[in-house]
């Protein structure tokens, strides 16, 4: 068994997947891991694959050819997923997408087969990384810094930055905002009227984003103080809160 090693990032997998592939050593001898997060086998050898944008972009570009914006748009969302083991599963849903003897209509219907445990496995993935993205649009919440920047925090269990830059930057277009993902360290960097980018292992100055605006703090308590006056004591229901605005998000926001 060769092991490709690989980041883990949405290029770092599709890399991992070129490579396995122009390997030529027959997709059943051959395995897609990631770097950060495997244990090593015996017997086994092991390949470094070192991230290479080109080459991702036509693994990504072959599979919206072939296999469809749907399953594209799934097998992207499952990259970026916290599950150790999803490389591997990305790559035998490519695999099996790409293949020359099926056709193009079959193709597109793979990532619907879900029978199959790694299209299934791949499915769920998306699914859980989407849902967690679209609880954000609801739970970021931004506090304005004395630079004039808006700054949130999250901590996200998947890598949620590149499936909401969008959302956030066609609501502020004219806002210099960052979000922090303290769980990955990576930030969303939005600059006024300008495209959104993600900085990788980065993080920001632990004072800077301390140091709010003159009337923040009294912003922050009128919005809370709103919230309570909103609230209807005899009605509540802790159950039913947890279920709508669970506790994990609670500590990032500004009402938690």
């Amino acid at each position: 068994m060769v092991i490709f090693q690989c980041e883990d990032s949405v290029d770092g997998i599709f890399t991992g997947v070129y490579d396995a592939w122009d390997s030529r050593i027959g997709h059943e001898a051959v395995a897609l891991r990631l770097r950060e997060k495997m244990d090593l086998e015996l017997f086994a050898e092991y390949r470094e694959v070192e991230t290479d944008a080109q080459k991702a972009a036509k693994v990504a570009r072959s599979v919206r050819s072939k296999m469809g914006q749907d399953a594209y748009r799934v097998i992207y969302q499952a990259a970026l997923s916290a599950y150790p083991e999803k490389a591997d599963c990305i790559y035998r849903v490519i695999v099996h997408g790409m293949s020359a003897n099926v056709t193009k209509y079959e193709a597109q219907n793979v990532i619907w087969n879900l029978q199959s445990r790694d299209v299934c496995r791949v499915f769920e993935l998306s699914r859980k990384v989407g849902n967690e993205a679209h609880r954000y649009f609801q739970f970021v919440r931004f506090r304005e810094l004395d630079s004039g920047v808006l700054f949130s925090e999250i901590q996200a269990e998947n890598q949620v930055l590149p499936l909401i830059g969008e959302h956030f930057s066609d609501r502020f277009p004219n806002e210099n905002f960052m979000i922090y993902d303290n769980g990955h360290n990576d930030c969303l960097i939005h600059g006024k009227q300008r495209p959104w980018f993600i900085l990788r292992d980065t993080s920001p100055d632990e004072v800077a984003k301390d140091q709010l605006a003159v009337r923040e703090e009294e912003m922050q308590e009128l919005w809370k103080g709103f919230c309570r006056s909103i609230s209807v004591e005899a009605r509540e229901n802790r159950g039913l809160q947890r279920q709508f605005w669970p506790l994990k998000f609670r500590r990032w926001m500004t009402e938690g």
